[in-house]
């Protein structure tokens, strides 16, 4: 996990997000409840900071060493929570695969390159909430999650029509739903994704999509 100390912030947030999001899912992995609640704490604390500090209304100096306190706590917790991950079978190797961590055993062949294929995004908008789903341009059917030998999951790249910077989120799933605050009822948010690969690496963007909010 020493790489997640190099990667940007925006990717590191992702990373953790789906590695959170996976672990809370599967209730059969056995994960200790204090880790999950610890993590979830975590998490949002550098989820919430790292928004606050990505806003240029916001943005100061206090901000700016909240998020890096945040980010250090999380990064420095999820350096033993990997580990526990690992030695714990109930997870399975794809699983592993899926949130884009190290495998268990070491294979002799070369990391899969970024995705050259093309996403199709369409979307489902309700009330606060925009569901994303993704496919590809043969309009295959959605499966449950994306299989490892082709593509880890999808990113998504979004701002409302006021942020100066993009966010990001992974998705192990073919589909996504971002939640906005009541507050955003009428803004726009622009859209789009890409396929990505084991190491977090995306293809091709897809065009870019807006929506209204609420």
């Amino acid at each position: 996990m020493s790489k997640i100390h190099r990667i940007p912030d925006s990717d590191f947030l992702a990373h953790a997000n789906t590695i959170n999001s996976e672990c809370n899912e599967h209730m059969e992995w056995n994960i200790d409840p204090e880790r999950r609640l610890m993590f979830d704490t975590l998490l949002a604390n550098a989820n919430t900071t790292y928004a606050v500090n990505s806003n240029k209304a916001t943005k100061n100096a206090i901000t700016s060493a909240n998020k890096k306190v945040a980010f250090g706590e999380l990064k420095h917790f999820l350096g033993t929570f990997v580990d526990y991950l690992e030695v714990n079978l109930n997870i399975p190797d794809a699983a592993l695969e899926y949130m884009g961590l190290r495998p268990r055993h070491r294979q002799a062949h070369q990391p899969l390159p970024p995705p050259t294929d093309e996403l199709v995004l369409s979307v489902l908008r309700q009330h606060d909430e925009i569901t994303l789903y993704a496919a590809r341009p043969e309009h295959d059917q959605p499966t449950a999650s994306v299989g490892p030998s082709k593509h880890h999951g999808f990113m998504i790249r979004y701002k409302k029509e006021e942020d100066t910077q993009y966010q990001t989120v992974i998705s192990t799933r073919l589909h996504h739903t971002l939640y906005f605050d009541h507050t955003d009822e009428g803004k726009r948010v622009f859209i789009s994704a890409a396929w990505v690969n084991p190491r977090l690496e995306p293809g091709p963007w897809s065009n870019e999509i807006s929506e209204i909010i609420g």
